[in-house]
């Protein structure tokens, strides 16, 4: 599931010359916390309201950022499971969608990916994605798929990507698994010494570490 088949044009962008009190009224009346900033087409960053909160003046431009804009975005070609860690770390609704050269083509909604991956790969049941962070020279994809189907789970669907973490060297592993036996998994998993970075579980209100499933839950069982 490409980023690009699920473009969004329901919320604003600002222009790289509109005033910091433009972009304010943007955001607070869309109860956003961050927009998307164009020079023309061109897609060159994204304020939030914070940043905008430490702005001199309410009619300076939002040029003046251009120097600290917040980078967090996705390509259109990247598949929808790798905005995952972009949503959770940024806390944005919604992430810009570029293309090659950096051209804006349109937001990618947080409702919209947890609702599509909810009802993309599972047949009504149980199961959730899993992050993993991934060293080739320690671990096996074939050892975790292992690990999973012994724990009578089903990978529908994987994902390499790299992270921009600096203090993360390795790529994640993402996993789409359907299974009525998410939380053994994970256990079986860390009992194996594979690296969880983060887990998101569908369908199910069991527990099995609250803080990892907050995020998606909260639009999956509003």
């Amino acid at each position: 599931m490409l980023a690009l088949a699920h473009l969004s044009y329901d919320f604003p962008t600002a222009g790289l010359h509109d005033t910091v009190q433009k972009a304010l009224k943007i955001i607070r009346a869309h109860e956003l916390n961050a927009i998307a900033v164009l020079d023309g087409k061109l897609w060159v960053g994204n304020v939030t309201e914070e940043m905008l909160s430490h702005a001199t003046h309410p009619d300076g431009k939002l040029s003046q950022f251009a120097e600290t804009w917040n980078s967090t975005k996705i390509e259109a070609e990247e598949d929808i499971l790798a905005s995952l860690p972009h949503f959770e770390e940024s806390g944005f609704r919604m992430l810009p969608v570029v293309n090659e050269e950096g051209y804006w083509q349109g937001y990618l909604t947080w409702e919209s990916v947890a609702k599509t991956t909810f009802f993309t790969g599972f047949n009504t049941g149980n199961g959730g994605i899993i992050r993993i962070l991934f060293h080739s020279q320690r671990d096996s994809l074939s050892t975790i798929a292992r690990i999973i189907e012994e724990n009578k789970g089903m990978i529908t669907r994987t994902y390499l990507t790299k992270t921009d973490r600096p203090e993360h060297n390795s790529p994640e592993l993402i996993i789409q698994v359907q299974t009525e036996q998410f939380p053994a998994i994970i256990k079986s998993l860390e009992r194996h010494d594979v690296h969880i970075e983060k887990a998101f579980m569908f369908g199910s209100t069991e527990f099995v570490d609250q803080s990892r499933f907050d995020l998606l839950l909260k639009y999956l069982n509003p």
